[in-house]
């Protein structure tokens, strides 16, 4: 019995820690080549997904989905459109 304990506990110990690496790998989307400038705030896709542009100090640029992009002449966002994308 006791040897069944030490045994779940060292497994959920590992799948934890596997979970956790996992979740430390993810990578943004980058900014592809082609994309239409608005300015220096804006970009859009060629898809049709519409960023603005997000730089704190000390952090890396990025670009983050408009929902809405009325305000630059363009459509909405769709389902196939990244939340963020690295610059």
């Amino acid at each position: 019995m006791q040897l069944l304990k030490i045994g779940l506990v060292l497994a959920s110990v590992a799948l934890t820690a596997k979970g956790a690496a996992a979740l430390g790998t993810h990578v943004e989307p980058k900014v592809p080549a082609n994309v239409e400038r608005t300015g220096t705030q804006w970009i859009t896709t060629p898809d049709g997904c519409s960023y603005s542009r997000a730089k704190a100090p000390g952090y890396a640029e990025q670009w983050i989905l408009i929902i809405n992009p009325h305000h630059i002449g363009k459509p909405n966002a769709h389902v196939n459109c990244a939340p963020a994308l690295r610059g």
